[in-house]
């Protein structure tokens, strides 16, 4: 059964609906033509598939530009980073990107040739002396108070560990924030009455990340709307098969859906 706050509307009302909130689930208007968001997904050389993922790297530029704090002389710093392409976007546009990671899982994004080669990785041109990649835990920042003017993790914190310690990794990027900076938060929001141990009920993003006095929720209220399309055929996780999908923005396993949440935190 999904969580009453999720708002699941018919695709041709919600077609008709220009969404301005950054925080936001995905919905298909988001891949319209021309749009600011499928437009950046075509800079980073995103896939013609309608796929969350790419989504989450280009709300994230979208919302960072919009709030102001991507500028020349600006010091970012992304956590949990894998090689997500808006570490070498944001390479090409600022001062300076410290991408941290564990680098400890050549399978996955946490390639440890990261550490030594991240233009292996790169899927356009980018300054490479604007780019700095370090071994790091995400609840462990060694950085200095204040060091970055925006801070971004996208999808990875759910993956850090127990609730403690995804709470010391948002505490964390707090601490390394400049007054007045942003965090680009993106999680696994779940869409039913379910509880998980890594992915977010609407109540636990509620108590994890929007309830510190110093970090503010900015660029407007949480928008829950969603097309029925997406709720009523998901990627199911459990057929390989579908993982190649398209949509790929609401994903199932057995009764349990989720999707991806973007939210931007302002610190005060």
């Amino acid at each position: 059964m999904l969580d009453p706050r999720i708002a699941v509307l018919p695709d041709s009302e919600l077609r008709e609906v220009q969404r301005t909130s950054l925080n936001r689930i995905p919905d298909l208007g988001d891949w319209d033509a021309g749009a600011p968001l499928s437009d950046l997904m075509r800079e980073m050389g995103e896939s013609v598939a309608i796929h969350r993922k790419s989504w989450e790297y280009a709300v994230c530029v979208l919302g960072l530009r919009q709030l102001g704090v991507v500028s020349p002389d600006a010091r970012a710093l992304a956590v949990g980073a894998g090689y997500e392409r808006p570490l070498f976007y944001f390479a090409n546009c600022i001062d300076r990107v410290v991408a941290t990671d564990l680098y400890d899982n050549p399978d996955h994004e946490g390639n440890p040739a990261m550490l030594t080669n991240p233009a292996a990785f790169a899927p356009f041109p980018y300054r490479e002396d604007h780019l700095s990649v370090l071994r790091m835990s995400g609840d462990d920042l060694r950085f200095e108070d204040q060091s970055f003017d925006f801070a971004f993790c996208l999808s990875s914190i759910e993956h850090f560990g127990s609730r403690d310690v995804q709470r010391r990794s948002v505490s964390e990027i707090k601490r390394v924030l400049k007054r007045g900076g942003v965090a680009c938060i993106i999680t696994e929001l779940i869409l039913t009455r379910h509880s998980h141990e890594e992915y977010f009920s609407l109540d636990e993003i509620k108590g994890m990340f929007t309830r510190d006095a110093e970090l503010q929720l900015v660029g407007g209220d949480f928008d829950f709307r969603i097309s029925e399309s997406l709720v009523r055929w998901p990627v199911d996780i459990r057929h390989s098969k579908h993982l190649r999908k398209s949509p790929h923005v609401v994903l199932r396993d057995g009764d349990m859906l989720w999707t991806s949440l973007s939210m931007f935190l302002r610190k005060s």
